[in-house]
């Protein structure tokens, strides 16, 4: 149609472009539909398999090519960690985890991909439950690998996430699916690696939990040479320490310079008849008994130490104890925290000025 020299077009051909244009947008108003559906299967997918893997303890491993898209997406955006290529977990849930906590579900996860591997060092401590300090652990979380065995006569070297241990001495034990080795093994292993302190804390657990420092000191010495650090470790570590904090003690004392202390004594007052356990005790060349308590947050927050007891009866308690001590033959109570044992020099000057004894 010519109207006044613009051309228009008739209604018939307004309609059919519009009905075009109709049917091409319904046309992707329905493509959409279907990709979101697609996107929310998807995303039910992923989001079952994190719960399943998170009800196991562990990081996800999955096989599933379109939910690992998915989980690095989502990785991308903050919302999901990967600790180690191939393995995932929810951020909210590895933030309320304990160090000790991620390193069992990065191994769980790890066990996943690996049925065969053997694990040791820090992961078998953390595994088989032992005591371990979040710092040891953190760095070896920080650190990116995973502590593997393998034999003498395997020649597999390290790569970017995996340090091997070549051991032939030892079993394996399996733990909630995972293959570590024994405890005697991880002992040893952990004797050689780890600081003193973090050393001490693991083989006492496992002499604490009954094994023989023999069996132990076996286990090292079938693989060769028992270096200058395991040995420092077998002399000192004992049985007698109740918690991995009493250890780190007990190797803070070690390498200040002072002399092994009793552990676990026990007095009766003779005015009451309560009997008191101490953490440690020195007896000095004059006669004099001095004792060193080691305190923890625990003893005030746990409702199982508290009993029920309010703050300030809990300091009545440990006021009434010491005078039971003194009582009972004991000339000096000191007490330390953990944050002390951090403090090398601060902790040796306040045992010094207390008159415990040094090695000579």
């Amino acid at each position: 149609m010519d109207n006044g020299g613009v051309r228009t077009q008739g209604s018939a051909q307004v309609a059919a472009r519009w009905g075009e244009r109709l049917t091409y947008g319904l046309t992707s108003c329905r493509l959409s539909g279907v990709r979101k559906g697609a996107i929310m299967r998807r995303h039910a997918v992923t989001e079952r398999q994190l719960d399943e893997a998170e009800a196991a303890r562990r990081c996800l491993h999955t096989t599933d090519d379109t939910v690992q898209q998915a989980l690095r997406r989502r990785r991308r955006e903050g919302e999901i960690v990967s600790p180690m290529p191939g393995l995932f977990i929810r951020c909210t849930t590895w933030e309320k985890l304990t160090p000790t906590e991620r390193m069992c579900h990065l191994v769980r996860g790890l066990a996943q991909i690996h049925p065969d591997w053997v694990f040791g060092g820090v992961a078998a401590a953390c595994i088989l439950g032992l005591w371990i300090d979040y710092r040891t652990v953190n760095e070896a979380l920080r650190s990116g690998k995973v502590d593997v065995m393998c034999t003498m006569r395997n020649g597999k070297g390290d790569s970017r996430h995996v340090r091997r241990i070549r051991s032939d001495a030892g079993s394996c034990m399996r733990v909630d699916g995972v293959k570590v080795t024994a405890p005697e093994q991880t002992a040893v292993d952990c004797a050689r690696m780890l600081p003193f302190d973090a050393a001490m804390q693991v083989v006492c657990c496992v002499l604490h939990n009954g094994a023989e420092l023999a069996s132990i000191i076996g286990c090292a010495a079938h693989n060769g040479e028992i270096g200058k650090a395991e040995r420092a470790v077998f002399k000192y570590a004992s049985p007698l320490v109740e918690n991995g904090g009493e250890a780190k003690a007990l190797a803070r004392f070690i390498q200040c310079g002072f002399a092994v202390p009793q552990m676990q004594v026990v007095f009766v007052d003779p005015q009451t008849g309560r009997t008191y356990r101490v953490d440690f005790l020195w007896l000095t060349n004059d006669g004099r008994i001095i004792v060193v308590e080691l305190d923890g947050l625990v003893k005030y927050t746990d409702p199982q130490m508290t009993k029920g007891r309010t703050l300030g009866g809990i300091i009545d308690d440990e006021r009434e104890r010491v005078e039971g001590l003194k009582r009972a033959g004991v000339h000096t109570v000191v007490r330390i925290r953990m944050e002390d044992l951090n403090n090398t020099a601060m902790l040796q000057r306040k045992l010094l000025n207390a008159g415990v004894p040094v090695r000579r």
